[in-house]
């Protein structure tokens, strides 16, 4: 039995003898988080259901990257669930080691989740993994399915040539739209990584079961502001070196 970390998926046993070729993993008895978010309808995940969901789909992508892993292939129908929402990030049939991941040419992922550069077939990093879960949180927010309206390939282009995203619910706190937005950046360099999404989601979580009324009133944007301004005032550095440490 193989364990990819506490939030991934463990491959038991493979059967490649013709003619039964399967795989053994473990069993996940609540099926995909597509499957689960149908099921609730749009826009009912709770705030702290959708945070512990993230936190613990963030934490599985954030060791496969400690072990220099991408997924490539994030999404929903890639992340299963347990009778008591304990998460596993799934099917790693197109990850790679990311020193030999290479270009996207000819490369088959599912466009809706997929970053604008892997569209285009550019080389590529382990920021395509982080541009997938803004895709994924955007969906624990609403429960839709992102660019519906839209075949994928149509989706391909307006992401890839319109810088489109789905649009961010009104009923977000913006405190997540916020997180959203970095994560789906277009330039990959302005995308957190994974230890810095954790760190961002478990002072949520702590704070939301501390304070219910936390999102209504908190502003990642003016709390970064007034952390550069002391920055600058307490040390004198200059405001892109203050920037540059206070990114989330």
């Amino acid at each position: 039995m193989r364990q990819l970390g506490t939030h991934c998926f463990v491959f038991v046993a493979a059967c490649k003898k013709p003619p039964v070729f399967c795989i053994i993993t473990e069993y996940m008895s609540g099926g995909s988080l597509r499957k689960y978010l149908h099921k609730q309808g749009p826009n009912s995940l709770p705030l702290k259901t959708v945070l512990k969901i993230a936190l613990d789909i963030a934490r599985g992508m954030n060791y496969l990257h400690s072990q220099g892993i991408l997924h490539r292939d994030l999404k929903s129908e890639n992340i299963l669930l347990g009778d008591d929402l304990s998460v596993k990030v799934a099917d790693f049939g197109i990850s790679c080691v990311e020193s030999e991941c290479g270009s996207a040419k000819g490369f088959a992922s599912t466009y809706r989740w997929m970053a604008p550069e892997m569209i285009k077939e550019k080389s590529h990093t382990k920021k395509v993994d982080v541009y997938s879960f803004g895709i994924v949180l955007w969906e624990l927010l609403t429960g839709l399915v992102p660019f519906n309206g839209l075949t994928p390939e149509q989706a391909a282009f307006a992401v890839a040539q319109k810088n489109a995203r789905p649009p961010m619910p009104t009923s977000c706190p913006m405190a997540v739209s916020h997180l959203i937005d970095q994560c789906w950046a277009s330039n990959p360099l302005k995308r957190p990584d994974f230890d810095q999404i954790v760190s961002l989601l478990e002072s949520y979580k702590k704070s939301l079961e501390e304070d219910p009324a936390f999102f209504l009133s908190y502003n990642p944007v003016a709390v970064q502001e007034k952390s550069l301004k002391r920055c600058f005032a307490l040390f004198g550095v200059s405001h892109r070196n203050c920037a540059s440490s206070n990114k989330a």
